[in-house]
């Protein structure tokens, strides 16, 4: 059966990762990129998807946590007769170099099982299905270890444990006791096994270093401001480790999950694709991370996007700018359905690729605009250099020819395109950010006309995205429905949080969208599709956010205590939450509500 979603946690090594469950068991690992075709599927179907699960043979119970302040992850299993703890990491690459996916030979993922107390027998099924288990994956033995191939890609499992395999699945049972201890080494795009006694060695080395580089970037950043969380110290650090994880390096893109078409209400049809780089998403994480820190990857992402945006006669060309892209920057992400897998929990259909990536959604200007505003507020002596600034600028200037557009926005409906107020405040955000930047750096534009443009935006968000009726901020102009997104217009800089208007949109939202506890529905509008979701976890954040700014504190924390109060045994959140049975829904783990997370605790604070 199904595992809950909320009873995996994650590895992973800036290029890929997977997703082990409390039992044991990799349900979910592409390679050799975050992006690239699953090896490991049975979290989408777990009949063929396959999957390598360790676990003792005979009963027990099971916990996991993190090494540290790492994403090394210990599983303990305890039987009736011992203690066997599972240590999964996948190896950080040291080498920088990027080379395409067919050529990439660094995914592996390292198992040691340690026998910490009495004796455990122990049994290993390992079940790769290469290529989301389309076509056949072939299993042989070899000296050291399992052969794995497919039509085209192939793979080793390396060990010093004798296996038999029946129906191309590896299966081994060993005894181990205290003290003893096992590796196994599974390589991507790799023929030939090299492991023996000094493979032990080698394993003991990539540990080492995988955990000093979680260390070292963890406590790399301002330590000032990573303590001002407080109390909330241990789950903004873990948050900032899963934020880390789904970076894609050396490119310097961003995953929005690891995941694919964990559904948004189970059995439904909202089950989409995440493992690509969204410009506002992107932006989001890079803005929390600032807070904690970290610069070196914003600089990095900033110049992905000046090169992607593209240069015609010298000029940056935003038109081009779509709202996302593949990790190696991709620009097409043509959408298929793998109808050969029922997808989780029967949740058809399992979808690769996203055609969002077609869609106009205005808020992304503004998203970067406001990210640079972020690194200058955050960093003494940030300098916007002469090449930033001309795409910056171009970005203005195409806000002034497009912000009176309807767009799909930023929940990317599959309906007809409307004039979503978060897209036009976001446009009002990309206007006074160039203002701001341009002043503060000297530097030159048509400020005046921003201005102009600036305050027309706002004349119109407020004149036709307000409802006297409903007292509130709307989804789109001259409509009735609410939005969740209203709650950040305060944060934005684009009303005050005490101003009226905003203290009863923040009571109607509530009103419409509430489940109770802070448990907020992202809008209940059509969409163009069927089905239902479950409750938003990002836009409790929001709410804690807005709370925050029009004095209500001490409500806003017991919001944010609750809402932590619902993370996963080692503290992890999905992008949303049946706020009934309280179980995960949608990709996993989620940057959204990670950021949302890392923000308000420092709201909180400061």
């Amino acid at each position: 059966m199904y595992k809950p979603i909320r009873d995996y946690a994650i590895i992973g090594n800036l290029r890929s990762a997977a997703l082990v469950s409390k039992d044991g068991s990799i349900d979910w690992a592409p390679a050799p990129f975050i992006n690239s075709p699953g090896v490991f599927n049975a979290i989408l179907d777990d009949n063929i998807g396959g999957f390598w699960s360790i676990q003792p043979e005979e009963p027990f119970t099971s916990s996991q946590k993190y090494d540290g302040d790492t994403n090394v992850l210990i599983t303990r299993f305890k039987t009736q007769n011992g203690i066997v703890e599972v240590t999964d990491f996948i190896p950080i690459e040291t080498e920088k170099t990027f080379v395409p996916a067919e050529e990439d030979t660094t995914f592996r993922i390292h198992r040691k099982v340690a026998g910490v107390e009495g004796s455990c027998k122990m049994r290993i099924v390992f079940m790769p299905r290469f290529d989301y288990a389309r076509g056949q994956t072939k299993l042989s033995l070899v000296d050291g270890g399992i052969y794995i191939k497919n039509e085209e890609k192939h793979g080793v499992l390396a060990s010093l444990v004798p296996f038999e395999i029946k129906d191309n699945t590896a299966i081994a049972t060993f005894v181990l006791g205290a003290g003893a201890h096992n590796f196994f080494i599974f390589r991507y795009n790799v023929g030939e096994v090299v492991f023996h006694e000094e493979g032990k060695q080698h394993h003991n080395e990539e540990l080492k270093v995988t955990k000093q580089f979680w260390g070292d970037w963890v406590h790399n950043c301002d330590i000032r401001k990573c303590s001002v969380a407080g109390k909330w110290h241990v789950p903004v650090v873990r948050s900032s480790l899963l934020l880390k994880i789904l970076f894609f390096e050396p490119v310097g893109t961003i995953a929005a999950a690891p995941t694919t078409s964990l559904p948004e209400t189970m059995g439904g049809m909202r089950n989409w694709d995440y493992r690509f780089t969204w410009i506002r998403d992107s932006a989001f994480t890079l803005s929390a991370l600032f807070r904690l820190g970290y610069f070196k990857e914003a600089e990095e992402y900033i110049r992905w996007v000046i090169t992607t945006c593209g240069t015609t006669a010298g000029e940056a060309t935003p038109e081009k700018l779509q709202v996302m892209y593949g990790l190696q920057g991709e620009s097409t992400l043509t959408e298929e359905t793998l109808d050969h897998l029922e997808g989780y929990m029967e949740s058809r259909p399992v979808r690769i690729g996203n055609n969002a990536y077609k869609q106009k959604q205005w808020d992304i200007y503004g998203s970067v605009l406001d990210m640079v505003w972020t690194i200058h507020l955050s960093r003494e002596q940030h300098v916007v250099s002469q090449e930033t600034w001309n795409t910056l600028r171009t970005f203005a200037n195409h806000v002034v020819d497009i912000w009176r557009e309807p767009d799909e926005g930023l929940w990317e409906v599959r309906a007809k395109p409307q004039h979503f107020l978060y897209s036009k405040v976001m446009c009002w955000v990309a206007l006074d950010r160039a203002i701001k930047i341009a002043r503060a750096h000297n530097l030159d534009g048509d400020i005046e006309k921003w201005e102009r443009e600036r305050d027309e935006v706002s004349e119109e968000v407020l004149k036709r995205g307000w409802s006297e009726k409903k007292q509130s901020f709307t989804q789109s102009f001259d409509s009735e429905d609410v939005d969740a997104s209203a709650l950040t217009f305060s944060k934005l800089g684009f009303i005050k949080g005490d101003d009226p208007r905003m203290i009863s949109t923040i009571k109607r939202i509530e009103e419409e969208l509430s489940s109770g506890d802070g448990l907020l529905r992202r809008y209940t509008s059509k969409d163009g599709l069927l089905g239902t979701e479950g409750v938003f976890l990002l836009a409790s954040f929001w709410l804690i956010d807005a709370l925050i700014l029009t004095g209500e504190r001490e409500r806003a924390e017991k919001i944010f205590e609750k809402i932590l109060s619902l993370q996963n045994h080692v503290g992890l959140f999905s992008e949303e939450l049946n706020p009934d049975t309280k179980e995960f829904l949608g990709n996993f783990p989620q940057a959204y509500t990670h950021i949302g997370l890392i923000n308000s605790a420092f709201n909180l604070i400061n």
